[in-house]
Order: C-alpha cells, then structure tokens, then sequence
C-alpha cells in the first residue's frame, strides 16, 4: 500500500487573517499592504478589490484612486506566524506528523499514517481537518494524496467558485475536500492545473505563455533536457519538483521525508484542595509543593520557567451555579529555576488577591524557556550595584498591583502628537538576548551647561475640547495676549484617518504658554499640552 501525504493549503492566507483581524471590514473590498504609507506595494487583494482594478504590485495611492472604499492593512510575519501554529496545534490533535512548509506559509503538510484506527476513513479524517480550519475561521482545501507538489497541485487547480462559507465572501477558493484514490488520479488532476496558479517567477510564466504552455501537464510533457536548456534552472527545478514516477515510495523517486514538528506539551499539575479551602499561608504552602514538582520537570528539559500560570477552581453557589475560575500569570524578573523567588511572587499575589469562595483544585501550568547562561555561574564578581535587584522589584510590583502597574513609553509613527507614544507593559529581559549584538551606542558631546531657562512642552494624552468666543478664537481660562501661528500639520489623506491640524502658541495674561490646535475638518479648538 502506497504511502499517504496530506496537503493543506489556505489561500491569500495573510488576507483572511485581515479579514480575521478586521470583522468590520467584511462588505468592503480588501487589500494586504506592504506597510502603512501611500507608496507601499499591494501584496494580495480581495475578489472584489480584483473586480475593482486593484491589482497586486500597484501603490497603496493608486488602489485608492480606484475605490475609495478599499480597506487595507499591513499583515505582520509575526501574525502569520501565529496562525499558522494555531493551525498546527489544532492538527497535532489528528495526527502527530505536522510539518509547517518551510518556503510557502500557506502550506502544511501532514502524514495520516496509522490515524484510520480512530477514523475510519481518509475522507472522514479530512472532515476533521476542515472542521479545524472552520474552528480557526480559516478557508483552506484539504487534499489527501500519494506525493507533495502533485498534492498541492490538485489543491491549487480545485475550481474557484465554490461557494464561500459565512463571512467570507471576499476570498477566492471556497472549502474543499479530495481524497485521491490513486496515483493516476493525482497525476491527471494535478496534469489540469493552470501554472498560474502555481507560485512561478512573472518572467517564467511570460516565457511559458508565448510557448503556448498553460497547464501543468504541458509543462511536464516537455523533456527535462529542453527546459533546463532553454528555460532555465528555475523552469527545471519546476518541472523536476512536480514530475512524478509510477511507484512514489520508491527511495529513488526524490520525495523529502516529513519533517514533523514535535507538538508542544504542556508542563502542569493539577491539585485538589480537599476539603476547600481559602487560606492564604495553606493555599501558598500547597503551590510551593507544586513548583518544586514543576521546577523538576524543565530541568529535565534543561529549560527555565519564563512565566507561570495558576488557576483556581472554586466551589459552586448555593444554588449549585459553577463559578468561574480565578486565573492569573506570575512573571519572574529572568527566566528562573528558584523556587524562592516565585513563591515570593507567589505570597505577594495572593495577599492581595480577591476570593469570592473557597478554592477546591488549583492548576499551575509552566511556560518555558531558554536557561539563560548567567544562572550557570557558581560565583559573582564583587559589585556595587545589583542590576538584576531593579528588575526582582518590578516583578513584586506587577505581582501585586497587576501588569499596567510597570509600563514605558514606546515611540510610534504618527503625525499627531498624541499618538506619537503609547504606553506599554515592561516585560523582563529575554534571557537569550545577547548583548554582543547589540548596536553600540554613538558618543554624545554634551553641550556646555547653560545659564538660560529650558523650557519642556508637556503634552496631553488626549486633546482638551475649547470653547471658541465671538470671534472665532479659543477661550483659554484667562485674557489672550497673543496667538502665534498657524503651523499646519496634514497626514492620513491616503486612509481614513485624515489629519489637518494648524497649531498655535497662545500666551496668556498670567505668562502661561499654551500649545493648542484648530481642527480644520471641524472648526473646534483643542488644547494639546503646556510648554513649562
């Protein structure tokens, strides 16, 4: 019995992410943009975007010039990333052979072998593959076939208009299911697929139209010899990729091994408090317990605890009504194997945890990490400062007083001033971080000291509304002596964030310094910060 290999392709996968992301945007065309200014590249656009005229490779300005109702947005590799091991995760649960395609991000192939036990067929094993991809609110097309490229072939040569499910009208390929019965099935259907739809360079699709070659089939009825001569190595490794021999198992034949990703397994305890209780010192006293059981386990796998999980389930109401768990994320200052530490973190949290009932079972679940190679020294040199203390008491901080406690200011890019800075929580220091990497930092002549008064605008983190008086000007809290402007700031006419602001200097009768603009799309005057 041939082998079996099992293509799963989700098309335009970074467009249904936005889509994903952005619910709203639903009835609108879509575009994914190569980054958020008017001259990025369209990567990838909707049908109706395609309808419209906006094609991929056009400006971001020029997609708008065509409809001004075309929602876009830069889609992170980081996102698709993470989608794509949502998606993994969910298949590890039909078998344990997963592999992510390493080169093309909408690709996962899996190895169904021994999985019939539990299903009783290829074509019902398939359906729970479609059932995660519609848990994920992904649209992809599962193909169980006998080699991989000719698989994906008849993935990508499925016809494309299928109905759409719910919500998800703007995509190109409706669900699909193919379970091949053989080799000659595989290599026929794949044989029909147009190469269009296959991921060629523009350049070797244009040699190949004006030789009249369309399909897949035609491709391959040319000799091997001829294409790498007369096409190229791309076309020869094309048609070397998707070529296919009678006995696919054969060692002979080229076909790479799977290369599964090990699923990720979970490194918690679960314990019952019996009877319930809600005592601080027994509660702490039972996790303590539980961490040194936790701690054991990532020194088997030579990893470090990056953060830790707890969940308490608590008894039911009076009227025997479940009520929810309490869940909370305990971060230690560096990846850590010290028990003292975290039970430290562990005492702060929950003296100042809130407890409607008494608990019956908690959970403690590990997120690990990599062992950072200070925590190997046996000895420290001598210092006078401790940097490692500064971070031991930010994670007290966020223990007790949650994770908005401890947070920084982050540039961002934007025209308007309030916008330029956004608060976010401070993580601890990746421990794998390496400092020799990192950027020197440029020498900097200070300045000789001056005797002259610095003056420091203070901006506020969200505009003021001002009244405006007879005249047109804004009412300040006391008598104007002069308005000195306008200084006009203008973005965002290539999306729908527009921004025309003139900005003023106002000074008042007490001496005061005010930093105010008029919002030209309104009228209204608004008081963006002080200069002290």
């Amino acid at each position: 019995m041939n082998a079996r290999i099992v293509c799963i392709d989700i098309p335009l996968l970074a467009l249904q992410i936005l889509r994903r992301d952005h619910p709203a945007w639903a009835p609108f065309p879509l575009a994914v943009i190569a980054e958020d200014r008017p001259q990025a590249s369209v990567l990838s656009v909707s049908r109706s975007a395609r309808d419209l005229g906006v094609r991929p490779g056009m400006r971001y300005a020029a997609a708008l010039a065509i409809s001004r109702e075309l929602r876009a947005a830069p889609v992170a590799l980081e996102r698709i990333a993470e989608v794509r091991s949502e998606l993994v995760g969910a298949l590890h649960r039909l078998s344990p052979r997963v592999e992510p395609d390493a080169v093309m991000s909408s690709v996962i192939w899996v190895d169904p072998k021994g999985m019939l036990a539990l299903f009783s067929s290829y074509q019902r094993w398939a359906q729970e593959a479609q059932s995660a991809l519609d848990v994920l609110d992904l649209l992809g097309t599962v193909v169980v076939g006998f080699r991989r490229m000719p698989a994906l072939a008849v993935a990508r040569g499925l016809p494309r208009n299928g109905a759409p499910k719910k919500g998800a009208a703007e995509n190109d390929r409706g669900n699909g299911i193919v379970v091949l019965a053989s080799i000659d099935e595989e290599r026929k259907r794949a044989a029909a697929t147009p190469l269009d739809r296959l991921e060629i360079s523009p350049a070797l699709a244009e040699a190949l139209r004006l030789l009249g070659v369309r399909t897949l089939g035609e491709l391959l009825a040319l000799p091997i010899g001829e294409v790498s001569v007369r096409l190229g190595p791309e076309a020869a490794r094309f048609h070397r990729s998707f070529s296919s021999r009678s006995q696919p198992s054969d060692p002979q034949d080229g076909e790479p091994p799977l290369s599964p990703v090990a699923p990720a397994s979970p490194i918690e305890i679960e314990a019952e408090i019996d009877p319930p209780d809600d005592d601080r010192a027994r509660l702490l006293f039972c996790t303590k317990g539980a961490l040194h059981a936790l701690m054991a386990s990532l020194i088997e796998r030579r990893m470090a605890l990056g953060a830790l999980s707890l969940t308490l389930s608590l008894e039911h109401a009076v009227n025997l009504v479940p009520r929810p768990p309490v869940t909370f994320v305990l971060e230690p200052a560096v990846a850590s194997r010290d028990v003292t530490q975290l039970t430290e973190l562990m005492r702060l949290k929950l003296e100042v945890l809130e407890l409607p009932a008494r608990v019956t079972r908690l959970k403690l679940e590990a997120q690990p990490t990599e062992l950072s190679g200070t925590q190997l020294l046996l000895t420290e040199s001598a210092r006078r400062r401790d940097p490692s203390a500064l971070a031991r008491g930010l994670s007290r901080l966020r223990a007790v007083f949650g994770d908005d406690a401890v947070t920084r200011a982050s540039l961002e890019s934007s025209w308007a001033p309030e916008a330029t800075f956004r608060w976010e929580p401070i993580r601890p220091r990746d421990p794998t971080f390496d400092r020799s990497m990192e950027q020197p930092r440029p020498r900097v002549e200070l300045a000789p000291a001056s005797t002259e008064p610095r003056l420091m605008r203070r901006v506020l983190p969200t505009p003021w509304a001002l009244p405006s008086d007879g005249r047109g000007l804004p009412k300040i809290g006391g008598t104007l002596m002069r308005l000195v402007g306008p200084y006009r700031v203008q973005s965002g006419w290539w999306s729908e964030g527009l921004l025309l602001r003139d900005y003023f200097y106002a000074e008042r009768e007490d001496g005061a310094i005010l930093w105010l603009f008029r919002d030209q799309s309104t009228g209204h005057w608004f008081l963006q910060g002080m200069i002290d």
